[in-house]
């Protein structure tokens, strides 16, 4: 009898021990992710937020592309009134 009870005393203590090792690893495994997962929403902040500047510079050469083309537009019907009636047309000044 006191054999079997020094045998399950025996086999709790290494359970226990092998318990806390792997209950470190897990935790420490769990901090390792939770790390990770900060690094990561820090870049897609960081991410969303160079998304947002250069949405708005897109929309600034946007804007641009589209005065271009308007002037350009001019710039044709004036050339073509110069070529037909031979006289230089009033071109008024690009508008900013």
């Amino acid at each position: 009898m006191g054999r079997l009870f020094i045998g399950i005393l025996i086999a709790a203590i290494i359970a226990g021990v092998v318990f806390y090792f792997y209950s470190n690893g897990y935790r420490t495994q769990i901090d390792q992710q939770t790390q990770q997962i900060s690094q990561l929403n820090d870049q897609l902040n960081k991410l969303q937020s160079e998304n947002e500047q250069l949405k708005a510079q897109l929309s600034k050469v946007q804007n641009e592309q589209g005065i271009l083309a308007a002037q350009n537009e001019e710039m044709r019907k004036a050339i073509a009134e110069f070529k037909a009636t031979g006289k230089m047309p009033v071109i008024p000044p690009p508008a900013k």
